[in-house]
């Protein structure tokens, strides 16, 4: 049973031109909800209830890793996610008369990542050594990934054919929900960048058709796993914890900071909601106290 509607299901996302990350997540969740339940004792799909969903959801909330740590508010809440999409896909094709996990609420993540200072991310950028083949490519990643708010799988992604220094722009292609976007190259970004195209790129190029801007030692297109070691090891090496989301999260927070617009960072960070922008864009309470003190009539002197 378990099978057949794990195929037909990833079959229906592949239909439905799904990302890769989806298919991958579906791919490891699944399996895991079926045997869970299995030890309930459901043996026919048709009898899933809410219960069992909102016992899956307790299942994850008690379990451990492989290091025996509890999982991640963040790990538990894609895992559920997945299971409700599978869900309404099982009331869409009417093999279930209602959808049993509608009403299930995900797990709500309370900690945001911690925003660089403003110090520590212009020492993070001065971090890889310019004279050597990959910290000219690190410095272009950091510089990128700072100055744009670029996701990992987006900077990952990136095309020769998709940068354009002469316009200073970039074309980010299949973002979040399969939009495209195009982003201003700030021009730290912009010269960091040009400098490893011109400098570091040929070095690493292996065959005549590699359009990956971003390559490793072996010619082959970065990894995601690649880009998180990287930056966090440059993260180490001047003391601070780092990751492509932290930059990100960086990026959005100092460009509030500095004045900008919700609605402008929404834009640049691709978010569909700007609920979920004013979560990356938040600040902490005593900025907002001396914004108020420093603008509000009242509080004027």
């Amino acid at each position: 049973m378990s099978a057949v509607l794990i195929e037909a299901y990833l079959e229906d996302l592949r239909r439905r031109r799904c990302s890769a990350s989806t298919l991958s997540n579906a791919l490891t969740t699944l399996p895991r909800f079926f045997v869970h339940l299995g030890h309930q004792g459901v043996g026919d799909i048709r009898t899933l209830s809410e219960a069992h969903v909102v016992g899956f959801a307790r299942h994850l909330a008690t379990a451990r890793t492989r290091r025996d740590a509890p999982l991640a508010v963040g790990t538990q809440a894609q895992y559920l996610a997945v299971v409700k999409a599978f869900c309404g896909f099982l009331e869409r094709t009417r093999r279930l008369l209602q959808d049993p996990a509608k009403a299930v609420p995900l797990p709500v993540r309370r900690r945001l990542p911690r925003a660089l200072s403003q110090r520590d991310a212009l020492r993070l950028m001065a971090a890889p050594d310019p004279w050597t083949i990959f910290g000219r490519r690190d410095r272009a990643l950091l510089e990128l990934l700072y100055g744009t708010g670029l996701r990992m799988s987006e900077c990952c992604r990136l095309d020769l054919m998709d940068v354009d220094l002469a316009q200073g722009v970039l074309l980010i292609r299949n973002g979040k929900g399969r939009k495209d976007r195009l982003l201003p190259l700030p021009g730290r970004a912009r010269a960091a960048l040009e400098l490893y195209l011109q400098g570091s790129r040929p070095e690493l190029v292996r065959t005549s058709h590699a359009p990956a801007v971003f390559l490793s030692r072996y010619g082959r297109r970065l990894s995601g796993v690649a880009l998180r070691l990287i930056v966090r090891s440059h993260g180490r090496a001047i003391g601070v914890k780092a990751s492509c989301h932290v930059l990100r999260h960086s990026c959005a927070t100092h460009l509030l900071a500095g004045g900008a617009n919700v609605r402008e960072i929404q834009r640049l960070l691709g978010h569909r909601h700007l609920t979920t922008t004013a979560l990356y864009t938040k600040v902490d309470v005593g900025a907002l106290a001396a914004m108020i003190r420093r603008c509000h009539p009242r509080e004027r002197r």
